[in-house]
């Protein structure tokens, strides 16, 4: 890791204990976590052929994933469903995933809040599988965790976030083209998509009389230049424009080939 980032090195050390608070208060048990390692490497080298793990939205320009290994992922989810975190040699169940993710991401808070400065505004996963993962070329900031749970079990996770959008660089920010893996990762993604009109001017004295049933008018040629915002952003970001029309019977929005320049606000 460069010396630049001995500031994420240790907010992540000092995030881990309240990880573990918060997983206790999921489970209302004790559950201690602590930073393992902070390391920029290869994917492919803390990726196994065995993990269950999950696409995350996290605000980068690229996408993060949890990984947790398949035993550890079996502790997890008894302690879930009020055990003490026995493990077994099996493959996890589909139940047993879900409750890993629903449980963990909430609890991972602390980390997202001590690397915000870096530009992670939260995390959002994707679908939880344990199908071998496409391992490209890439590199991560892995951020490797354990948990002890109540019967002593180690339980281990890996955080993974795209190293050239989290590190400082000579040159600044890095916004790198997402690979072929990577778009394979994030296709399954969910996100919200707003659509809104321009903004129309009204006066501060016409607001404050406004009742229910009263009209807006709104200007001319607004419906054909509606503006599709991805949602969930604490600032806009414009995807596309497009024109309310009509699909059979219903309403549709005709995509234009142009994206905006500029945040457009709406009523």
């Amino acid at each position: 890791m460069p010396a630049e980032a001995a500031g994420l090195v240790a907010a992540v050390h000092e995030a881990a204990p309240r990880v573990g608070l918060l997983l206790g208060l999921a489970c209302g048990r004790s559950v201690q976590v602590q930073a393992r390692a902070v390391r920029r490497v290869a994917l492919r080298e803390v990726a196994s052929a065995d993990a269950v793990w999950a696409p995350l939205a996290c605000g980068l320009s690229d996408p993060g994933l949890l990984l947790v290994p398949v035993e550890s992922a079996i502790a997890l989810a008894d302690v879930f469903l009020g055990g003490l975190g026995e493990t077994a040699e099996r493959s996890s169940s589909p139940l047993e995933q879900s409750l890993v993710v629903q449980h963990l991401l909430p609890a991972l808070t602390p980390i997202a809040e001590a690397l915000a400065e870096h530009g992670v505004t939260g995390l959002q996963a994707g679908p939880v599988t344990d199908k071998p993962l496409p391992v490209g070329g890439g590199e991560v900031v892995a951020l490797q965790l354990e948990a002890v749970l109540p019967q002593g079990t180690t339980a281990r996770l890996t955080l993974c976030l795209p190293a050239k959008s989290l590190l400082p660089t000579e040159s600044g920010s890095a916004v790198p083209s997402p690979t072929a893996a990577t778009q394979q990762v994030l296709a399954d993604v969910p996100v919200e998509l707003s659509l809104r009109l321009p903004s129309s001017t009204v006066t501060a004295e016409e607001v404050e009389d406004l009742r229910p049933g009263d009209v807006i008018r709104i200007d001319g040629g607004a419906l054909h230049a509606l503006v599709g915002v991805l949602a969930g952003h604490e600032e806009d970001v414009p995807v596309i424009v497009g024109a309310l029309g009509r699909r059979g019977r219903r309403r549709a929005v005709v995509v234009e080939p142009t994206l905006p320049t500029a945040t457009t606000g709406g009523l």
